[in-house]
């Protein structure tokens, strides 16, 4: 109920006081409630040890809070800010039946811009995603995703479904830059870090292009989602996992600020 009334409001918040609030928040988790903060800035300080961790963390929470204050927004009225490149082949292969595979990431505003892609693309969307651990957050997540024409699977045991997904022609999402207890091994900022096989091991199987995504922030309320080219695949999950985070570490580079650095990604079990 608090969580449904606390979005209610939300929604209805200006983008710029919404802004402003985030920043509050951003400074209030840095200085009193530091939840993951140590995990955070250890892991900025690992692979970006020239930045200072206060202001790219902080302003990683701001971003992070204003994004689902946009989703809800969003949800209620297509926000105008949004802009999408590079899609034409995807939607090409969706209407000619043929199914699609994609590499998304913990970047940016990924839950608005995934959700708005798929709305205004037109293209039928699966994605693979673990719920958020709150089971009230988990449950307004899942109905404004699927309320959007997502279709949600489970990261483990989904397989079967997956391959039927692209047999119907649809694109199927998979996130791997996330900890995964039982995954193979694979360098990410010259670290070794537990990674699912499973879009390696789906792209083999079905003989279909993985294209990876990533969004960006241009304003309040306004993000450029951009589909990159397919991927060159060699065929070996160790050698195309490998590639996949090769290009997530690309484009977190590019703005190290933009990802979610709260979760342990170099933990071992």
């Amino acid at each position: 109920m608090i969580v449904r009334a606390l979005a209610w409001l939300l929604a209805r918040t200006p983008l710029r006081l919404a802004w402003a609030l985030s920043w509050c928040l951003a400074w209030l988790w840095w200085w009193a409630l530091p939840v993951r903060r140590a995990v955070a800035t250890s892991n900025l300080a690992a692979c970006f040890p020239e930045l200072a961790p206060g202001p790219t963390l902080r302003r990683m929470m701001a971003e992070l809070l204003l994004g689902y204050v946009e989703l809800l927004h969003h949800v209620r009225a297509p926000l105008p800010g949004l802009s999408f490149e590079g899609f034409e082949a995807l939607a090409a292969r969706a209407r000619a039946g043929q199914g699609s595979l994609v590499l998304a990431s913990h970047g940016g505003a990924w839950d608005l811009c995934g959700l708005a892609t798929a709305q205004a693309t037109g293209i039928p969307t699966t994605v693979i995603a673990k719920p958020p651990a709150s089971p009230a957050v988990a449950a307004l997540i899942r109905e404004l995703r699927e309320g959007g024409g997502l279709e949600l699977l489970p990261p483990r045991g989904s397989m079967g479904r997956v391959m039927e997904a692209l047999a119907e022609g649809r694109v199927v999402i998979f996130f791997l830059d996330q900890r995964h207890n039982q995954g193979v091994l694979t360098p990410f900022f010259g670290r070794e870090a537990l990674t699912a096989p499973s879009l390696a091991i789906a792209a083999a199987r079905a003989g279909v292009p993985v294209f990876p995504v990533w969004q960006r922030r241009t304003g309040i309320g306004a993000h450029h989602v951009r589909l990159y080219p397919p991927f060159t695949l060699s065929g070996d999950m160790h050698r195309d996992t490998a590639a996949f985070l090769c290009f997530v570490e690309e484009r977190i580079r590019e703005e190290a600020h933009a990802w979610l650095w709260l979760h342990d990604r170099w933990r071992r079990p």
